[in-house]
């Protein structure tokens, strides 16, 4: 089997790196490729040529370039030990990356924020992270990176970013809604990530904004504390924090639907790879669509837990997250997109979020072509065929 490089970043190399983001993450030499046909309304456009519905049918159909013979390709990748990484972790565990002769090694890190710097110098060539204000900021500041694929998708049913309110608050009646949450305390891990978008969203829907609450940051795992203790009123709460919340009686999912079928996280790469090794890249992203079409239905935002869950699965999460079968079972997962198709609209859609809010001094969001490449997902969308129409 692949194996899984146990080294963390250094210590240096991450203090390092967020002085590069605070200093403007300026990466020498030309940009990445500009995406090629990236839909501002609704994610990338189709392949030009669809393959034949028989090749769609086939979610593990072996890719039609074979993999070069020779030395595995060695390909360094940061890792935050997640379960947004799933299809990262079934493929490399079952070998896909190795049949595209590549060698991926994971690098343990925090989250993606902290290698944008290594991205951009090409010191690390691809990263798994949330769309943030820092990851906009970064592409603003001229970093020398691009998104070339989608990773986690808001599932459409329940969600793995609920909004939860205080129980007592729902059984009282002070809190029936989220109108009523103006002034109160609500908390998020941190601001200008995926929670302060979902708050936003939700708050938009009753016609307020995050800036008529009283905005408190708290990590995940404190979060049932909080709302037991009643420190917070409501948070946004990442699994499992979120249905440990409610099993301890102290929380109430009070919004589970939240942007529904959106892409939240995404695949990053450093512009020096895209330039200097763009054959690795293609096929890279079939090893990654395999293992994605492992773990997933074809429908945008759903899930199947017996196929998500099956037993070598669940003992490849283990493996990877550190996390055990239970606390992987009682959470909602992320769902991801078989087809790699790029959302656009959404990191849009982001980016006016974070403007309006004040976190993200732009006058306008950053264009599409200066953010995505999406050659490299159409690429394997062509080769494997597509599953949706």
């Amino acid at each position: 089997m692949p194996r899984r490089s146990p080294r963390p970043l250094p210590v240096l190399w991450v203090t390092l790196g967020l002085l590069l983001v605070l200093a403007g993450c300026q990466a020498p030499g030309a940009a990445a490729p500009a995406a090629k046909s990236t839909a501002a309304g609704g994610g990338s456009a189709a392949p030009a040529a669809s393959p034949p519905s028989s090749a769609a049918a086939a979610p593990s159909a072996a890719p039609a370039v074979a993999a070069p013979s020779g030395p595995l390709e060695v390909v360094r990748m940061s890792d935050a030990k997640v379960l947004a990484t799933a299809p990262v972790y079934v493929a490399l565990e079952k070998g896909y990356f190795r049949e595209q002769g590549i060698d991926l090694q994971l690098e343990t890190t925090a989250g993606a924020a902290d290698v944008v710097p290594f991205l951009a110098t090409g010191d690390l060539d691809l990263a798994l992270g949330a769309t943030t204000v820092g990851l906009f900021n970064a592409f603003e500041r001229g970093a020398d990176i691009r998104i070339i694929a989608p990773a986690g998708i808001m599932t459409l049913e329940d969600s793995p970013l609920p909004l939860v309110v205080r129980k007592e608050l729902v059984d009282s009646g002070e809190v029936r809604g989220p109108v009523d949450l103006r002034g109160r305390k609500v908390a998020m891990n941190t601001r200008g990530a995926s929670p302060e978008y979902i708050l936003s969203k939700v708050m938009e829907g009753v016609g307020l904004t995050v800036n008529d609450l009283d905005l408190v940051t708290v990590p995940f795992p404190d979060m049932p504390a909080a709302l037991s203790n009643g420190s917070i009123d409501a948070a946004v709460a990442a699994e499992p924090s979120a249905t440990r919340a409610v099993s301890l009686g102290v929380g109430v999912k009070l919004v589970k639907e939240v942007v529904p079928g959106r892409m939240t996280t995404a695949i990053i790469a450093s512009g020096k790879m895209l330039r200097e090794r763009p054959d690795v890249v293609r096929r890279l992203l079939l090893a990654y669509m395999k293992g994605t079409r492992d773990i997933q239905p074809p429908a945008i935002g759903t899930w199947d837990p017996d196929k998500f869950y099956r037993p070598e699965h669940l003992a490849i999460f283990e493996k990877y997250t550190g996390a055990s079968e239970q606390v992987l079972r009682t959470q909602v997962p992320y769902t991801f997109d078989v087809d790699l198709v790029i959302q656009g609209d959404s990191l849009i859609d982001q980016q006016w979020v974070h403007i309006r809010n004040g976190t993200l001094a732009l006058a306008q969001p950053i264009p599409l072509e200066r953010l995505v490449d999406d050659s490299f997902a159409r690429y394997a969308q062509e080769t494997m065929g597509r599953l949706r129409p």
